[in-house]
């Protein structure tokens, strides 16, 4: 059975096609289709497709209806598929500015040379992780190894926001990840074991991203990447495939292995707003915070609704006396329980936790 990462290249042209699977079959599986409706269901079948290399103009369902249906589907795996789009050399920089807004990943230009189209593919789809994220011995010659901090980041992505008009509309992202746990790593582990860690996830990162992204170091384990050019729902697929890749395996400190879970932020323009590059970071921090103290919720891209129960549970938890108010907090708590109870079937005595709280909360003295 091959080991190899498995892509479907949809396009009506057989020589098109044929023409992509030359340049890639020594690194890919490749699957072929030639109409948008025929490459929907085999999406949906196998499961081992990985990445979508697809052309706009398709019988039945064209590229920009097969993208919506993999961005809007519910399963992960398809709605953060990284997915390709077969462009002409000739197309127009609004055209393509449209198209990361839909979601599109990234571009393949027809007549691209063959190792240009498979470093594109590969930056987005070769997430295995390397088990050796140990903390090197003294003689590892990159251990002192720095990311640029957060001014030279800002300055790049100002000058590129500069260079076009207001008019045109110009898409930015900020993505700011770190360390889920952070503070308990550094109490387990010592503040410089988790920097070499951060360092080492960064790395990793770095080798993904656009060859006109930047990525720097604004703190602890948080590292913000500057992507002109890039959608909001690009920077999400993106970010999720990076949560992703990190939770599945565990990283060796020492000679202890750990899970580590990475949280992110995302800040974009005009999504948020026209923002300069120094708001952008800003927010993508701001919401890389919420993210860590948001249940369930590695990534946040959007500022909560005023009445997320999730915000509110998280102001009650930072309260002083939160202790004299644990019955009020499970009473306000039991319908998330019943949500779970009915959807995972827990077991849980509801009828007896809520005596409990009601009890509990009767007793409880009002804050002035």
């Amino acid at each position: 059975m091959s080991d190899k990462r498995r892509i479907l290249i949809v396009d009506p042209s057989r020589v098109a096609r044929t023409a992509l699977v030359k340049h890639l079959r020594d690194d890919f599986d490749i699957r072929e289709e030639s109409d948008g409706e025929s490459a929907w269901q085999t999406l949906v079948l196998d499961a081992s497709i990985v990445a979508v290399v697809s052309a706009i103009s398709l019988a039945r369902t064209s590229g920009y209806e097969l993208l919506s249906r993999l961005r809007e589907n519910r399963l992960q795996r398809l709605s953060d598929m990284p997915f390709f789009l077969l462009i002409s050399k000739d197309e127009t920089a609004p055209n393509r500015d449209q198209a990361k807004g839909r979601g599109v990943s990234d571009f393949i230009v027809r007549g691209m040379a063959g190792a240009e189209i498979r470093q594109r593919i590969g930056r987005l789809v070769n997430w295995d992780i390397s088990s050796n994220l140990g903390l090197p011995d003294s003689s590892h010659s990159d251990a002192d190894e720095a990311f640029p901090g957060r001014t030279p980041i800002c300055r790049k992505l100002c000058a590129d926001i500069a260079a076009h008009t207001p008019e045109e509309s110009f898409p930015a992202c900020c993505v700011a990840f770190g360390i889920e746990n952070e503070q308990c790593l550094i109490d387990r582990f010592g503040p410089a074991a988790m920097l070499d860690i951060g360092k080492r996830i960064a790395r990793v990162i770095s080798e993904k991203i656009g060859r006109h992204d930047m990525l720097g170091h604004t703190g602890d384990s948080n590292y913000v990447i500057v992507s002109p050019g890039t959608s909001q729902a690009t920077a999400i697929a993106f970010a999720q495939r990076v949560c992703r890749a990190f939770s599945e395996r565990k990283i060796t400190i020492g000679d202890q292995q750990t899970q580590i879970n990475l949280s992110a932020g995302i800040a974009a323009s005009p999504a948020d707003g026209e923002r300069s590059a120094a708001q952008l970071i800003d927010l993508a921090l701001e919401r890389l915070d919420l993210a860590r103290k948001t249940p369930g919720n590695p990534i946040v891209a959007r500022d909560p609704e005023p009445d997320d129960p999730f915000v509110r549970m998280q102001t009650l938890l930072r309260q002083e006396n939160i202790a004299e108010r644990l019955g009020q907090a499970g009473l306000e708590l039991l319908p998330m329980m019943r949500l779970f109870e009915q959807q995972f079937r827990l077991g849980l005595p509801l009828a007896e936790m809520e005596a409990h709280f009601r009890k509990h909360a009767g007793n409880e003295t009002p804050s002035a």
